[in-house]
């Protein structure tokens, strides 16, 4: 990022001389006080690569697909991996993700209720922690996106999409260089979050740009679908 630095100039007299002496007095020389440089963040590679979080992803596709017993499973790994990494903000937010799938699964009753509020609670911390980390939003905002309307959460998404478009592109910066594939995901699912919310403008143009990425993949495929349902 670029550091405007605020150059502040002191001019220093020193005192008048005697009467005696009938002199003039002296300038000290002007001291100059400048901020201190910040480093440039070097680029750091997409936190989806990383090997366990890519057994986290697969794993929490299962649970989301309705694998009871995996989303039991993986809380229980999760929430030992975050104790022992308390710096990984994207398995806590996996953790608040599960949290959530939990709630699902849960009989009806108070634990419910915790299980979801503890999910946004490990969600928003983990993006409060990680703001600059676009995995930690995307899984929030997924989540937030897929949670019913009555529970509030819709407008997060949204947001969190639209900051999520603007450090693809680079309006807004971040330290990690996204592959395409998660870049699409996120046009992907940020065009389902404008529908969702009445915003085909807002979809299409999100859509549009995924699709430009790589018409042929997957993701490109869904894209092409969803487009063609807005005409």
């Amino acid at each position: 990022m670029k550091l405007t630095t605020t150059l502040l100039f002191t001019l220093a007299f020193v005192p008048l001389a005697s009467a005696q002496t009938n002199k003039a007095p002296a300038l000290e020389p002007v001291v100059t006080n400048t901020a201190p440089t910040k480093k440039p963040v070097a680029a750091q590679t997409d936190p989806f690569s990383d090997p366990l979080i890519k057994q986290v992803q697969a794993r929490h596709q299962k649970a989301v697909d309705g694998d009871t017993k995996e989303t039991k499973a993986l809380t229980a790994d999760l929430e030992k991996w975050t104790k022992e990494q308390p710096d990984n903000h994207l398995l806590q937010a996996y953790l608040g993700s599960v949290y959530t799938l939990d709630s699902r699964d849960a009989w009806p009753g108070p634990g419910k209720l915790t299980y979801l509020r503890n999910g946004g609670k490990e969600l928003d911390a983990a993006v409060g922690a990680a703001p600059d980390n676009p995995a930690v939003r995307f899984v929030r905002a997924i989540d937030y996106y897929s949670l019913p309307t009555f529970f509030g959460k819709r407008q997060t998404a949204r947001d969190d999409f639209q900051i999520l478009v603007k450090q693809v592109e680079g309006v807004i910066q971040t330290p990690y260089v996204l592959n395409s594939e998660t870049q699409q995901a996120i046009y992907y699912y940020a065009g389902l979050c404008y529908k969702q919310l009445s915003q085909p403008a807002d979809a299409k143009d999100a859509w549009t740009r995924g699709l430009k990425l790589n018409p042929t993949s997957a993701l490109g495929v869904k894209i092409a679908a969803e487009l063609k349902k807005l005409k």
